[in-house]
């Protein structure tokens, strides 16, 4: 196999680049980044979200998936840098679910590799299991860490997905120094601009105060205090990349190329609140997103985020559509945010 062939069928794929990185690079990087995780966990910025501390040994050591690992095959795909920045959606959840897409296409990879050398031997990871997929990205030389903790593509933006595929081969290596890379500099723009102050420092993101925590992984309410910063997000937030310097004027080079990650496929770049007010049964919420990433949050936790955007918008109309969901839902929590709601636009009549 040359890196032609393998160039070829990655781009073939749909895949918008790659870089192939040495397990003995990764593993000198990984310890910097292992320390700097402990100290985010230490001070308790990861929220409830405990699985990424069991997660930590395998996140760190990928030999533990992979035992005799040599190469990490790296990909990059765009996921919205020409979407609206107005949709109450974040980009990355408007086509459908990437997990899904970009895994079915990763699995294409490791079995064309077995082809080539029935001896491979190949883990897969795509933002969901044990790995650090963004440590493995900036190894290869993908990209470099900004002030807002993404990943940025210099040339390019930040608007795009990771994924790995590990293996026992010795791949050709095509990684970037780390050196070559810009850096932010004096931009403190994602740290200025984020909703609820979740930045807390260059690189550092309190999970506690994060929209897109609050609205996707958090189980619970939302804090009273930080209602009135979510704003009109509904799923996830865009800010801190929204206002980052590497993605002004870059739409042209963020052109997705896989059809299943485009808007139209999937959520859509626009919601009706008062359409996800009707969701009265998790049936009804399962056949309006499935495939999507909106599943995540599951029909509570986007009813209860829907409530917040609502006493956010300044339209007392619809107040009666969350009365009904007051009438209608027996979960406490929704009620709480509901009556929430109504009262922040009663207040602003």
């Amino acid at each position: 196999m040359t890196f032609e062939l393998l160039k070829t069928f990655i781009d073939d794929q749909g895949w918008n680049f790659f870089g192939i990185t040495d397990f003995s690079f990764l593993h000198f990087n990984l310890k910097k980044h292992k320390k700097i995780f402990e100290l985010w966990t230490q001070r308790g910025f990861q929220a409830d979200m405990n699985y990424l501390e069991q997660m930590e040994e395998d996140r760190f050591h990928p030999e533990n998936k992979l035992p005799n690992i040599k190469s990490v095959l790296v990909l990059g795909a765009w996921y919205g840098g020409n979407s609206n920045s107005n949709s109450l959606v974040a980009r990355y959840a408007r086509g459908k679910d990437y997990h899904n897409v970009l895994k079915k296409k990763c699995v294409a990879l490791s079995d064309w590799l077995k082809k080539q050398y029935p001896e491979a031997e190949t883990y897969i990871s795509i933002d969901s299991g044990p790995t650090a997929d963004r440590v493995f990205a900036e190894t290869a030389g993908l990209g470099f860490f900004g002030k807002n903790s993404c990943l940025i593509r210099p040339s390019h933006g930040s608007y795009f997905f990771i994924a790995s595929v590990m293996t026992n081969l010795d791949l050709p290596l095509i990684s970037t120094s780390a050196s070559k890379m810009p850096i932010c500099g004096d931009c403190q723009n994602c740290l200025k601009n984020c909703p609820t102050g979740a930045l807390v420092s260059p690189g550092v993101v309190d999970a506690n105060c994060c929209i897109s925590y609050l609205t996707i992984e958090n189980k619970q309410g939302i804090p009273i205090a930080l209602r009135s910063k979510i704003g009109n997000h509904l799923f996830g937030c865009d800010a801190c990349q929204e206002v980052c310097p590497f993605n002004q004027g870059r739409k042209d080079k963020q052109v997705i190329t896989i059809d299943s990650l485009k808007s139209e496929n999937g959520v859509g770049e626009s919601l009706d609140l008062i359409e996800i007010f009707s969701l009265s049964t998790d049936e009804d919420f399962t056949k309006r997103f499935a495939g999507t990433p909106l599943m995540r949050a599951k029909r509570r936790g986007l009813l209860r985020n829907a409530c917040v955007v609502a006493g956010n918008s300044g339209d007392v109309s619809l107040i009666p559509h969350l009365q009904s969901v007051i009438d209608r839902e027996d979960d406490t929590m929704i009620k709480e945010h509901a009556r929430w709601a109504i009262e922040q636009l009663e207040n602003q009549a």
